[in-house]
């Protein structure tokens, strides 16, 4: 899955944004029971990498990526573990994920 969107403001303040909003999410409750385990991440310069486990009872999948933070422009890349894709399309992931881009700088994008 990829996803770009663009954004104004200074790529340090981006970066920023993109950190905290990625800390808050792997510590949200999500629904049907659904925890966040394991959650990493590491920048290198403008890129980070990220993974965590989505788990609920006994079954867990791995979800991870990278988000790049360019001048102007987000673009996050990530493989979807067949499961996760089971239950929701990659087009909702994508549309939904793009929607919390654009309202974290509240930026119109499409």
């Amino acid at each position: 899955m990829r996803i770009e969107r663009n954004y104004k403001a200074s790529q340090q303040e981006a970066i920023q944004k993109i950190d905290s909003f990625l800390d808050e999410l792997m510590k949200r409750d999500f629904p049907g029971g659904v925890v966040v385990k394991e959650p990493t991440k590491s920048w290198s310069g403008n890129t980070m990498d990220f993974s965590f486990k989505l788990k609920k009872g006994l079954i867990s999948t791995k979800i991870a990526g990278d988000i790049q933070v360019e001048n102007g422009k987000i673009i996050m890349n990530s493989d979807l573990p067949g499961l996760v894709k089971t239950f929701v399309s990659e087009d909702k992931i994508s549309d939904v994920i793009g929607q919390q881009i654009d309202s974290l700088f509240g930026t119109k994008n499409g």
